[in-house]
């Protein structure tokens, strides 16, 4: 499978798993949000049974999603020996379209154009920073660094698991 395509898929895992958790657990995303709309927000104190769900289902769904990377990156490579830079290069693209997707179609088109209830934090109706396209643009940046370390750590777990088991 190529990187795009992996990196579609990718996408639309990610995209299902916030979702879930505006859906169900609004204030483990509170963070990712601008500050006047953390200030605002009136979203009530989780309980502990809450909470532990919370990490539970999101967990999981985590699992899947970097299980899938895993997997993208070991069907794709499988077949013949490749050099870790290939690797990697790979597993970044997957990554970076990931995180335009979050920044063009989630960020700026979702959240910040259209604003749909299920992105907007209750007590937050109105606020500014649901419109900051510069605040989302810099949180770009902040998934470029976490793309590149990401493809770091998972492309050298993928080469490893191709090199002493596979190949």
């Amino acid at each position: 499978m190529n990187a795009i395509i992996a990196g579609l898929m990718w996408s639309v895992l990610w995209i299902g798993y916030i979702f879930v958790v505006l859906k169900w657990y609004p204030w483990e995303l509170l963070h990712d949000y601008p500050e006047d709309i953390k200030e605002a927000a009136t979203l009530p104190e989780p309980t502990d049974k809450q909470k532990k769900q919370a990490k539970l289902v999101c967990g999981i769904i985590c699992l899947v999603i970097f299980g899938s990377l895993l997997a993208f990156g070991l069907t794709k490579f499988a077949s013949a020996q490749t050099t870790f830079l290939m690797v990697l290069v790979y597993v970044f693209i997957v990554g970076m379209i990931w995180n335009a997707i979050d920044l063009l179609v989630m960020d700026w088109i979702l959240v910040c154009s259209i604003t749909p209830k299920i992105v907007v934090i209750e007590g937050t109706e109105g606020c500014k920073g649901y419109k900051d396209y510069m605040f989302h643009f810099k949180g770009f940046f902040i998934g470029c660094a976490y793309t590149a370390i990401m493809a770091i750590v998972f492309s050298g777990i993928i080469y490893g698991i191709l090199k002493f088991f596979i190949w």
